[in-house]
C-alpha cells in the first residue's frame, strides 16, 4: 500500500507538545520498565489523542483495485502527490527548482544542464516493488533539501546539495545534522517503527561530501518492552545534539493506547575524544576518560 507519510503526520499531528511537569517515579498504573530512565530523565508530555484514519474517505491510497483501470489509480496517485510536493516547494521559496510533474520530482542545479530526477514506481498486484519520493525538509542555510523515500516497509531519506547536485541515499529517516554538519544522525528501521539509531560521519580526506557509516545501535527502548504494552508516539520522537561528538535521541511512550501524556526515555551516545569511538553513555558520564 502507498502511504504519504506527510498527510498521515497531519491527521496525527501532536498537538500543544510541550513539557509540562517532572515526576519523581513513574504512574502508579504504568507497567514496569524494561530499562527504566534515571530521576532526571522521568519527563512526561502531553500528547494529542491518536487519531484513526479512515482510507476510504477522500483518497486514492488503499485499494486500486477500486477503480476502472490501474491508470486510474495512478493518475490519483500521482496527482496526489504533485499536489503536495508543490505546496510545498513553493513554501520553501523552491518552486523555480523543485518540481514534481505525475510520478517524477526534477530538481534543477545552477550550471548544470540536466536536473536531477527521482521517478516513483508503481505495479499492479506488486505492494513489495513500489516506492515513491516526496519533499520531506529544506535546510536553507545549508541549501540542504531531503527526501523521503518510501519503499516496501521501509524508509530512506535523500540528502541533496542543491549548489553542487551532489546527492546520497541514507537509511534512515528524522535525520539530525551536528552543527559543523560533518555526522548526521537517524532511525533504521520499518516503517513507523525505530529499530535502530544509525550515525554516519562525513568522509575525510575528499570533496565529494559523502557521509559513511560509523555507529549503529539496535539497543532501542521498545526491543525490551512487551508488545502489548509498548504504545510509543511515532510524533513524538527527537534526536539533538548537545556538542559535536555527543547526541540525545528521545523516544516517547504512552502507558495506554488512548493517553494524552506520554513518558520520556532518553538515549545518549557519545564519541571517545581519545580514539573517536561511539558508543551508549550513562547520564553525565565523562567520555574523555
Amino acid at each position: 500500500m502507498i502511504t504519504i507519510s506527510h498527510h498521515i503526520k497531519a491527521a496525527l499531528t501532536v498537538a500543544g507538545l510541550f513539557i509540562f511537569t517532572t515526576i519523581a517515579a513513574l504512574d502508579a498504573q504504568a507497567a514496569p520498565l524494561a530499562l527504566k530512565p534515571s530521576k532526571s530523565e522521568e519527563i512526561w508530555i502531553k500528547v494529542a489523542a491518536p487519531v484513526a484514519i479512515d482510507w476510504y474517505e477522500d483518497s486514492c491510497r488503499y485499494d486500486h483495485t477500486e477503480y476502472q483501470t490501474f491508470t486510474d489509480y495512478e493518475n490519483c496517485i500521482f496527482e496526489s502527490l504533485a499536489q503536495a510536493d508543490n505546496a510545498q516547494s513553493r513554501e520553501w521559496g523552491l518552486s523555480d527548482r523543485v518540481v514534481r510533474e505525475k510520478d517524477t520530482i526534477y530538481i534543477s542545479i545552477p550550471n548544470q544542464k540536466q536536473p536531477l530526477v527521482f521517478k516513483d514506481y508503481l505495479e499492479p498486484f506488486e505492494e513489495e516493488h513500489s516506492a515513491h519520493y516526496e519533499l520531506q525538509y529544506y535546510d536553507k542555510s545549508h541549501h540542504l533539501l531531503q527526501l523521503l523515500h518510501t519503499m516496501y516497509e521501509t524508509q530512506a531519506t535523500v540528502i541533496v546539495d542543491l549548489n553542487t547536485g551532489r546527492w546520497q541515499e541514507l537509511y534512515a529517516t528524522n535525520l539530525k545534522f551536528s552543527d559543523d554538519m560533518t555526522q548526521v544522525v537517524g532511525f533504521n528501521g520499518r516503517q513507523g517503527m525505530a529499530k535502530d539509531i544509525m550515525l554516519w560521519e562525513r568522509q575525510k580526506g575528499n570533496n565529494d561530501g559523502r557521509y559513511a557509516t560509523v555507529f549503529g545501535s539496535d539497543e532501542l527502548y521498545e526491543q525490551d518492552y512487551d508488545d502489548d504494552k509498548k504504545n510509543e508516539v511515532y510524533e513524538a520522537r527527537y534526536i539533538s545534539w548537545t556538542s559535536n561528538n555527543k547526541v540525545n535521541v528521545d523516544f516517547y511512550y504512552r502507558v495506554n493506547p488512548t493517553d494524552t501524556v506520554a513518558f520520556r526515555v532518553r538515549y545518549i551516545y557519545a564519541a571517545d575524544n581519545k580514539e573517536g569511538k561511539w558508543q551508549r553513555v550513562l547520564p553525565d558520564a565523562n567520555i574523555n576518560d
